[in-house]
């Protein structure tokens, strides 16, 4: 009887092992999916660094329809009064269609100057050289996309006034 207790139980010790495993697996799984997807329609508001305007797919549309986006972010980082960058965020359905669009930016805008284009889930990235944007000051885009969101809710209200006269 001795000998019974002073034995190890390894069916406790192997159990114990696969919860380990299974919580680094869950662990990974987790961590590489949040990666992949940093961005959201979170990032697209303006704040103390950034400047954001969000046009909708009849606002935007490329040379090729079928590369039109659902949306499109452009954002203006800026310091100051200066602005530092300009990216245009390229909203599309899933990962799929914004590779082959991203394919279709780099063949068709990508090559002859200093832009760039990549991508980060459905987004594809149009990162514009510093000539597109170096003779803007951080008022003048603001003032800019305010106007813009003027007209986008005069549109808006037009839009609902004509639903409301069909009816």
């Amino acid at each position: 009887m001795a000998n019974n207790a002073k034995k190890p139980n390894n069916k406790n010790l192997a159990i114990g092992i696969c919860a380990i495993i299974a919580i680094i697996i869950i662990i990974i799984t987790v961590v590489l999916t949040t990666r992949n997807n940093t961005l959201n329609d979170s990032y697209f508001v303006s704040d103390d660094t950034k400047y954001v305007l969000t046009l909708d797919s009849s606002d935007v549309s490329m040379e090729d329809p079928t590369y039109d986006p659902i949306k499109t972010h452009l954002v203006y980082t800026y310091s100051g009064d200066e602005i530092t960058g300009l990216k245009a965020y390229y909203e599309y359905a899933d990962n799929a269609t914004a590779k082959v669009a991203a394919e279709y930016l780099k063949q068709n805008y990508d090559s002859d100057t200093q832009n760039k284009v990549t991508t980060d889930g459905k987004y594809v990235i149009f990162v514009a050289s510093e000539e597109e944007y170096e003779d803007l000051t951080a008022s003048d885009v603001k003032q800019q996309i305010e106007f813009m969101e003027v007209i986008k809710n005069m549109d808006a209200e037009d839009d609902a006034e004509e639903s409301t006269d069909e009816e």
